[in-house]
């Protein structure tokens, strides 16, 4: 079997518990007896724990093999997932997510790398883009059936199944046999090289502000949308579902996208959409607005995060593990600081602020990584 099919399976699961806060976070917040800007700061744990573990898992994927440290952490995601569904305060609970996100980081990253590793440059972005369908997927499932299970039954049910799920990618996934890695000849690249590089610091600089903006402004959208149009629990689960629409219709014309625009353009063009999403909900407009922008945001994410997920498997072909690793490490950091400093606003009740910064910031970042220096697929360690 082909490794990457399971590699999918996992990539749905952990997608599944990134995204899973923003639709059930009311309810998470009102039966732990917390603010919404409270259980958020979950997210910032999950996330930072998330990004920083790839400064352990590229080197070590490096040595090792990328499917090796993916199916040991895979356990560790699954038994801390579980517990996240038995959290019985709020400070429990941002504990426990906090070391799922250390154990979740090693998936999606190293499918990642591993893609870099086994297909070419000139189709690598199309299989990017279907790893973005399948995100997208794992994202209508969370919103809707998040929402659904957290106000029909329990939002408990939504962590504690999934959890359980993993099992099932992951015995399969030990039964294969993957080899070790080819260790390249030579200095493959040290952390300081990647970070003197003008091309590599314009790609992590572009997913952190890509992360703090987007994802951070994420976390609270379910709650915008209870305050402002007044639905349910459910309701707003299956609107915040169209951002999955839009990221699968995304996902699945990439490779039609990408003949017919240049690299910078998609994504001078996702960071407009993106933008203009989070700056129509600022009116007080009809529902429907919402769900719109959901759907055009989700459009946008695909247009500029493909772009820079390509650009960041290209920075080192010889310890390319070690230079993605840095690049999921400013992806999350950038979603733990948004989380963080958009729940200030929150709490605050400061909605329209957060839309109109992330709104303003996305745009720039799309214009800065179209406008950003080209290195040719030049390793900046040789």
């Amino acid at each position: 079997m082909n490794p990457l099919y399971l590699l999918f399976s996992l990539v749905f699961l952990v997608y599944v518990d990134v995204r899973i806060l923003a639709p059930i976070l009311p309810s998470i917040s009102a039966s732990l007896g917390s603010s919404p800007g409270a259980v958020g700061l979950a997210m910032t744990s999950y996330s930072l724990t998330y990004g920083f573990g790839q400064l352990v898992y590229g080197p070590l994927s490096d040595r090792v093999g990328r499917i090796a440290v993916i199916r040991t952490a895979a356990i560790g995601f699954c038994l801390f997932t579980v517990l996240s569904a038995l959290a019985m305060t709020t400070w429990q609970f941002i504990t426990v997510r906090l070391v799922a996100g250390a154990f979740a980081g090693a998936v999606i990253p190293l499918t990642m790398v591993f893609i870099g590793d086994t297909v070419a440059y000139g189709r690598r972005q199309v299989v990017l883009g279907y790893v973005f369908a399948v995100s997208s997927v794992a994202t209508v499932f969370s919103a809707s059936m998040g929402g659904a299970l957290a106000y029909f039954v329990s939002w408990r049910m939504m962590l504690l199944g999934y959890g359980l799920l993993t099992l099932i990618p992951l015995f399969i996934l030990w039964r294969i046999e993957t080899g070790r890695p080819v260790v390249a000849s030579g200095n493959p690249g040290r952390y300081r090289d990647f970070l003197h590089n003008r091309y590599a610091l314009f790609i992590y600089a572009g997913v952190f502000l890509e992360g703090f903006l987007l994802w951070g402004g994420m976390t609270y959208i379910g709650s915008f949308a209870t305050v402002r149009y007044g639905l349910d629990q459910f309701t707003v689960g299956v609107m915040i579902a169209v951002f999955g629409l839009g990221t699968m219709v995304g996902g699945l014309t990439v490779g039609k996208i990408s003949r017919r625009m240049s690299e910078n353009v998609q994504a001078a063009l996702g960071g407009l959409l993106m933008g203009c999403s989070f700056l129509a909900l600022i009116p007080r407009l009809p529902s429907w607005v919402f769900a719109i922008s959901m759907f055009t945001l989700g459009m946008g994410v695909v247009g500029l995060h493909t772009i820079l997920q390509l650009r960041g498997t290209e920075i080192s072909d010889k310890a390319r593990g070690k230079a993605f690793s840095l690049f999921a490490v400013g992806n999350f950091s950038g979603i733990a600081a948004g989380s963080a400093a958009f729940g200030w606003l929150i709490n605050a009740g400061r909605y329209e602020a957060m839309l109109l910064v992330a709104g303003l910031g996305l745009i720039t970042t799309g214009l800065t990584t179209a406008l950003a220096p080209r290195h040719h697929r030049r390793n900046p360690a040789a």
